[in-house]
């Protein structure tokens, strides 16, 4: 007995973000060296051949650009929602997208098939991606990718699950909860099994005598190696994203604490200079007081000090001293003004307290 697989994207391996439909886009589409894989042997069924996460991006256009400009309208520019897309992978509350494998049989079944039992099944997986959007047509495929170069012919899937009659936020929403639900998911199976079991009775020549294996309760499907390689890619690629992220804060921290450093080190020299500076006055007016210096530094400095003295005693000095007059004379007048102020306002409470009769 065979397995019949439609797995859809959940928990961890969810394309939650952007950055995980560009990581699914460089494994489905092979855009990069490995010897594991031949890109000379998938087959792009629907969408790009370059970039899955620019089919997405027109699914989003097709589907939410009427819903979302009825949501901004009357809204004020920092209340609107300028990207759907990006508001959704920033949110985390939904999946941006969605991504389903088809496969039927195993590594074991295939591993004795020929080439042309292996091309056969490229037109019945289109069959099955057609079936897909009858049953489903609330999914809006944006990516078919059959591939062949792996343990068995499988096709890669991805869309947006959309749905309507929302009474927050946009009337028309990505939903991958709603549109496959336990239920609904439960069914969309039971009707994927039934329609592989007639297929495989149309093409004795790839399948024999072989039968489907019943649908284990509860499973979302039944893994293939190709897929667990997939999540492990994925995986790694979120683990160098971290460890980007985590650089680009050492790095700031590494900047800031030599702003700190600068910034003491200026603080010091300014504090530095100030001591030095207060000391060289000192030591200048320790030499100009000198009543007799014996260097020849002292002399000088003595000299030039006696002779500043004089002209500031004639010039300076008498302006200076009127000025500290009058200004200490003008506050004492002030003051003396606020008490007299004072002694009037109390006054009469003074009086009546006098002419009242003892008790």
């Amino acid at each position: 007995m065979i397995t019949v697989t439609f797995h859809i994207s959940c928990k961890k391996h969810s394309l939650t973000k952007t950055r995980d439909v560009v990581s699914v886009s460089k494994h489905n589409l092979r855009l990069f060296q490995s010897e594991e894989y031949n890109e000379e042997m998938i087959e792009v069924e629907v969408g790009s051949e370059v970039n899955i996460l620019d089919d997405v991006k027109e699914i989003y256009e097709k589907e939410f650009s009427e819903a979302l400009a009825e949501y901004n309208k009357g809204k004020r520019s920092d209340r609107q929602i300028h990207d759907y897309l990006e508001y959704v992978s920033e949110s985390k509350k939904n999946d941006v997208a969605t991504e389903v494998i088809l496969q039927v049989g195993d590594k074991e079944f295939w591993a004795d098939k020929t080439r042309e039992q292996w091309n056969a099944m490229k037109p019945l997986l289109r069959e099955q991606l057609e079936y897909v959007k009858e049953i489903v047509p609330e999914f809006k495929i944006a990516s078919a990718v059959t591939h062949l170069d792996e343990d068995s012919p499988h096709m890669h899937v991805v869309g947006v699950p959309v749905a309507t009659g929302y009474k927050r936020g946009l009337s028309k929403q990505v939903a991958k909860t709603k549109v496959f639900d336990q239920e609904r998911l439960e069914k969309i199976q039971d009707l994927m099994h039934d329609f592989v079991e007639h297929q495989m009775k149309d093409h004795p020549e790839i399948f024999g005598d072989e039968t489907l294996k019943p649908k284990e309760k509860g499973r979302n499907s039944d893994f293939s190696k190709e897929f667990y390689l997939r999540l492990k890619q994925q995986e790694y690629e979120k683990l160098e994203d971290k460890c980007q992220e985590k650089e680009t804060q050492i790095e700031a921290l590494d900047d800031t604490a030599k702003e700190m450093k600068q910034d003491i080190e200026s603080k010091v020299d300014q504090y530095v200079d100030s001591v030095v500076n207060s000391e060289m006055k000192k030591e200048f007016m320790r030499y100009a007081t000198l009543e007799n210096p014996k260097t020849t530094l002292g002399k000088l400095v003595s000299k030039a000090f006696k002779t500043f003295k004089e002209w500031w005693d004639k010039t300076k000095k008498p302006e200076v001293a009127e000025k500290a007059r009058t200004s200490l004379l003008q506050k004492l007048r002030e003051n003396q003004a606020i008490v007299d102020q004072r002694k009037e306002q109390q006054g009469p409470n003074l009086k009546r307290n006098n002419l009242s009769p003892e008790r």
